[in-house]
């Protein structure tokens, strides 16, 4: 689960036992004597009193500022003593923080495959703070107790790590017992101010709770990190991501294009999943579940414009080890060589191997049948074609040039900072600090200029621009050639790589990565310039596009996708999709 996950869940765990509280301790009537609950207006006692302390130490498992806030608030509301709220806040705390830490050390890294495993943290973020305790040692744990959203990853590496048992509990017991009084203290002050504005109005005594809730999450979320330089970059990253629209999730986008889709096949075709038949090449027309060896292979008879390749079929890590190193001996290939999954969305598990262990360890994260492919250089672009099945030449429908973002070494700042300063770096910062969590102390020499990217992927962290200006009548007859060696493919895009922008205009010296059915996008919308309504103007455009192809391939016989059977094969590929991020 990642950060906005986690924090949501814990948002509404810790929200939803509040309200809980408040409600019960309202409303419920007499349990008897001694009684459960208090009555309005009386301190918890008794099995009540209890409870609630309980209930405090097990939400710090779930969120530990979240129930210490909640903590707070309670004291203020003079049901619960100050003393007794932060006991109890620590004592979760210390459990949980020790429970992660023992995962660490007796389970290490072949816990975190575990799909539950990532309710705790990822490998990723794991991967990231091995590298700073490794650099800052145990000390790393007292800072990281003031940062949110490190935490667990911070201890479960120390656990792994094999961090002196007596040193860990030291340190992360002094920085929980500098952070938990203050946090419930805070939330203490804060519950008492709100709430004698309003003790004449006993009504509205929880809607203040939740405002101060709601309040204090985001002073200690995203308040305090504005003290810092790096929690300024970080905020200003966030402010990105929420305010440009290239940044938004998939769903956030695609509403309006999926409404639009809706009308074309239900209202306009009359047939719902009509766009099925617009690749009949493709299953689903390329919707979901296109294997990518399938279609280089269909790919074969224009060799020229493909990378040397080959398929690794499911095994034992060893075995498919064993597959790899007797394909490149021939294919005639050396270090760095490209591995895939077979079937895969938005970059999914696409990464550049430069050596044997990192190949090992890409085999044994991935499940399905994976791609071999010969590494090419030069430039990355994303070309959108179509052709309707009446015409004999298709168009060009997108072009977009894929830039990789730099960074250059001024010989004091280390990789880190210099990635934080980067202006569009710090919208997808934890994806470039992931990638770089080995180095991220290193100094770079002055002038010396370092790629922060390797893969055309927008999520990975590419720069879209839009290439129309590189559109050529020879560059439109090369792509119908490329197109029209695969039968059946009329519209998608195609990922490829040129020399320069010169051969991509005369259509010389062109590799195809990949081919990208129905659910590929004009990829130049993503250009910074080009704002939400341009976006939907295209992808509505391209949506008409192909169900346009799609009714004369039905027409020609080309077979319609029933809605069951399109249904069901989507998520049975949405879930083999799922296990590969395992």
């Amino acid at each position: 689960m990642d950060g906005r996950a986690k924090t949501l869940a814990g948002g509404i765990g810790v929200v939803a036992l509040l309200i809980a509280f408040v409600l019960s301790y309202r409303y419920l009537p007499d349990l008897g004597d001694p009684r459960l609950l208090a009555s309005p207006g009386e301190p918890f006692t008794g099995g009540g009193r209890w409870l609630i302390l309980v209930a405090i130490s097990v939400g710090t498992l779930v969120s530990e500022d979240l129930a210490c806030i909640s903590a707070g608030l309670l004291a203020a509301t003079g049901r619960l003593d100050y003393a007794s709220a932060t006991l109890a806040a620590f004592t979760g705390i210390f459990v949980g923080d020790t429970l992660i830490y023992g995962l660490g050390y007796f389970f290490g890294r072949p816990l975190l495959r575990h799909r539950w495993a990532r309710f705790i943290v990822s490998e990723r973020a794991v991967d990231r703070a091995a590298g700073q305790f490794r650099r800052h040692g145990v000390w790393i744990i007292l800072i990281t107790r003031f940062i949110p959203g490190t935490r667990s990853a911070t201890y479960f590496s120390a656990g792994a790590l094999h961090a002196p048992f007596g040193r860990f509990v030291l340190v992360f017991a002094l920085a929980a017992a500098l952070w938990t009084p203050f946090l419930v203290g805070l939330s203490h002050l804060l519950g008492n101010r709100l709430l004698r504005l309003y003790e004449n109005y006993e009504a509205f005594a929880l809607p203040v709770l939740g405002l101060a809730l709601l309040l204090l999450y985001l002073f200690f979320h995203y308040g305090i990190p504005l003290f810092t330089w790096r929690g300024r970059r970080r905020l200003r990253g966030k402010w990105i991501r929420s305010t440009q629209w290239e940044f938004w999730p998939v769903w956030q986008v695609n509403w309006l294009v999926f409404l639009h889709v809706l009308y074309l096949g239900i209202f306009r075709y009359r047939r719902p999943t009509l766009f099925t038949a617009v690749n009949p090449c493709m299953p689903h027309g390329g919707v979901v579940g296109e294997s990518k060896g399938a279609l280089l292979e269909a790919l074969a008879t224009d060799g020229e414009a493909l990378p040397a390749w080959r398929s690794l079929p499911q095994g034992t890590e060893t075995e498919r080890m064993t597959q790899l190193e007797s394909g490149m001996e021939a294919l005639g290939l050396d270090w760095p060589v490209v591995l895939k999954p077979d079937e895969g969305q938005r970059g999914l598990g696409v990464a550049i191997i430069r050596d044997k262990a990192a190949a090992r360890r890409w085999l044994a994260g991935s499940r399905g049948t994976a791609l071999l492919q010969e590494y090419v250089g030069g430039l990355e672009f994303g070309v959108f074609h179509f052709r309707y099945p009446s015409e004999t030449r298709g168009r060009i429908f997108s072009i977009a040039r894929k830039v990789q973002l730099e960074v250059t070494g001024t010989g004091k700042d280390t990789l880190e900072t210099l990635i934080l300063k980067h202006p569009r770096a710090i919208a997808q910062l934890d994806t470039y600090l992931d990638r770089f969590a080995g180095e991220l102390e290193r100094i770079p020499a002055v002038g010396e200029v370092l790629a922060l990217g390797e893969l055309g992927t927008h999520s990975l962290g590419s720069l879209f621009l839009d290439g129309q200006d590189l559109r050529t009548p020879q560059l439109e007859k090369r792509m119908d050639a490329i197109a029209g060696a695969c039968p059946g493919f009329f519209f998608g895009r195609l990922d490829l790589k040129a020399p320069d922008e010169d051969h991509l205009r005369r259509g010389e010296g062109l590799k195809v990565l990949e081919v990208n059915g129905l659910t590929s996008e004009a990829a130049h919308i993503y250009d910074p310039r080009h704002g939400l309504r341009h976006a939907w103007r295209v992808l509505c455009r391209q949506w008409q596009i192909a169900f346009e192809i799609a009714e004369e391939n039905a027409q020609r016989g080309a077979r319609v996708t029933p809605m069951r059977e399109f249904v069901r094969d989507t998520l049975a590929s949405l879930r083999r999709q799922r296990a590969e991020r395992r």
